[in-house]
Parts: structure tokens; sequence; C-alpha cells
């Protein structure tokens, strides 16, 4: 299920290594490793390096196909999404510090309301909300 939660880490560079390593800092530590890896054909996914991280991890791929952002429509969204918002706070001033802001915007994008889904991403990756009845008080 695509609950449209976004997970993203600003980077100075993004070689496969780069990739590979953010992947494990962001969402090997929060979720455990995914069983299927999907992506489109960027040379970094399927360079050497990123291949055996991702056997080690037990994680199967697929590729969507070449020139096709269609076929993974609604991770493209989320980037064009993620795009805009960074744009949007960069564009109020010289915020040359958007970095420093993103995990606020992405938190932001997370607890937005989606009409599709009727819920919050936040919500519907089941990490977001706890209720009443979790907080034990002594």
């Amino acid at each position: 299920m695509f609950s449209g939660y976004v997970m993203c880490k600003p980077m100075d560079s993004t070689t496969a290594q780069d990739v590979a390593e953010a992947y494990e800092e962001r969402v090997f530590r929060s979720f455990g490793a995914s069983s299927l890896l999907r992506h489109d054909q960027d040379p970094r996914f399927m360079s050497e390096v990123f291949t055996r991280f991702r056997e080690l991890l037990g994680s199967r791929q697929r590729a969507t196909l070449a020139y096709r952002p269609q076929a993974n429509g609604q991770q493209e969204r989320s980037v064009q999404t993620v795009i805009r918002s960074v744009r949007a706070y960069v564009a109020e001033s010289d915020q040359s510090d958007w970095d420093e802001h993103a995990e606020r915007l992405i938190f932001a994008l997370n607890t937005s309301y989606d009409a599709t889904r009727l819920d919050t991403p936040f919500y519907g990756d089941g990490i977001g909300h706890v209720g009443p009845e979790a907080v034990q008080c002594p």
C-alpha cells in the first residue's frame, strides 16, 4: 500500500553509495528492510554498489520502464510536491538555509490531509497518531 508518506534527505552528493547510506539512515533504521525497492532505471539504483546493498537487505528490485514516469506515478507526484514545497519556501526571501528546514517541510506534507486517501500520509503509515488508550500516566 502506498500511503503517500514522504521521506527526504538533503544531500550534497548522490552517488550510489550516498543513496544506499541515505536509505539505511532514513528507511531501514525506522522501518527495517523493504521487501521490494521500486525505482526508475537511474544508474545509481542499477549499480553494483546498490545491487550489493539491496542483496544484503534481502530486498528485491523492480525497475519501471525507462522514460515512463507515469509507470511510478504516485512516487513521481510526491517528488514534484516536495520540489514545489521547497521552491515555495526558498522564494519567500533569500532562504539559502532550506536544507535546515527540510524536516519541517516534510512533516507538513506528511500531516496534510489527502482527499483521495481520506487521511494524512502520516496516519496512513501507521506511525503518526497515538490514541489516548496508548498513553499511560503514572
